[in-house]
C-alpha cells in the first residue's frame, strides 16, 4: 500500500513537472512568435517612415533652394545693371558735380551759339516760379543757374566739342529736380530748333550734331523728363 502510494505520488510529480515544462515551452514559443510578428510588421513601417522622411527632406531642400533662387533673382538680379549704371556716371567739370547732358557737336559757330544760348538761359531766372534761379556767368563759355534753396546748381558749358550740362549738389531737393527738368527740357527744345528748324543749310547753322538723335537721347537723363 505504501509502495503504491509512493508510485502514485512520483507519477503525479512527473506529470506536474512535464506539464509545467510544456506550459513554459508554450509561453516561450508564444513570446517568440509575437516578437517575430511585431518585427515583421514594425520593420517595414519604420523603413517606410524613413523613406517618407528622406523624401520629405529632399522635397523641402529642393523647395528652399528654389525659394533662395527666387529671392536672389529679386534682390541680386540687377547687381550687374546697378554696377553698370554707377560706372556710366561721369564727374562734372567742378568737384562734387555730375554730368547730366552731353551734346557732341559736328560743327558749331561758337560765338553766335554762345550769345544766343546765354541770352536764353539768363532769361530763365523766373522759370517756372519767380526768383527760383539766380544766373551768373564766369565767361562766355559758361552759364550758372543756382537754385533758390541752394541745394543744387545747373552748369551749362560751351566747348569746341559741344555742349555739356552738369548738376552741382550732392543732395538736391525734389523741388529743385522738378524745376531743373523744366529748364533742361526747354534748353533741349531750343537746341533742337537751332539744329533742325527753318530752311537753313547745314553749313550756315549755329550747331549741327554728330548724331541727330543726341538731343532726344539726353532727355532720358532728366529727372522728371
Amino acid at each position: 500500500m505504501v509502495l503504491t502510494s509512493a508510485v502514485f505520488i512520483f507519477s503525479s510529480s512527473v506529470f506536474i513537472m512535464i506539464d509545467c515544462r510544456c506550459t513554459l515551452l508554450a509561453i516561450l514559443l508564444a513570446f517568440f512568435c509575437n516578437v517575430v510578428e511585431i518585427e515583421s510588421f514594425t520593420t517595414p513601417t519604420h523603413t517606410s517612415s524613413t523613406i517618407q522622411h528622406t523624401t520629405s527632406t529632399q522635397h523641402n531642400a529642393g523647395f528652399m533652394d528654389d525659394l533662395s533662387k527666387f529671392f536672389d533673382g529679386l534682390g541680386g538680379g540687377n547687381s550687374d545693371s546697378d554696377s553698370q549704371q554707377q560706372n556710366d556716371e561721369i564727374d562734372g567739370v567742378y568737384t562734387g558735380s555730375r554730368r547730366i547732358i552731353t551734346v557732341p557737336a559736328k560743327s558749331m559757330k561758337a560765338g553766335g551759339l554762345r550769345l544766343y544760348c546765354n541770352l536764353y538761359l539768363m532769361g530763365l531766372q523766373n522759370t517756372p516760379e519767380d526768383g527760383c534761379w539766380k544766373a551768373s556767368k564766369a565767361d562766355d563759355s559758361e552759364v550758372n543757374l543756382r537754385y533758390k534753396d541752394l541745394s543744387g546748381s545747373i552748369i551749362i558749358r560751351f566747348t569746341d566739342d559741344g555742349i555739356t550740362v552738369d548738376r552741382l549738389g550732392s543732395a538736391p531737393s525734389n523741388k529743385y529736380l522738378m524745376h531743373e527738368s523744366v529748364i533742361l527740357n526747354g534748353f533741349l527744345d531750343e537746341l533742337k530748333a537751332i539744329v533742325f528748324d527753318g530752311d537753313i543749310s547745314e553749313a550756315n547753322r549755329l550747331l549741327t550734331l554728330v548724331d541727330d538723335n543726341d538731343i532726344e537721347k539726353n532727355r532720358e537723363a532728366i529727372s522728371f523728363g
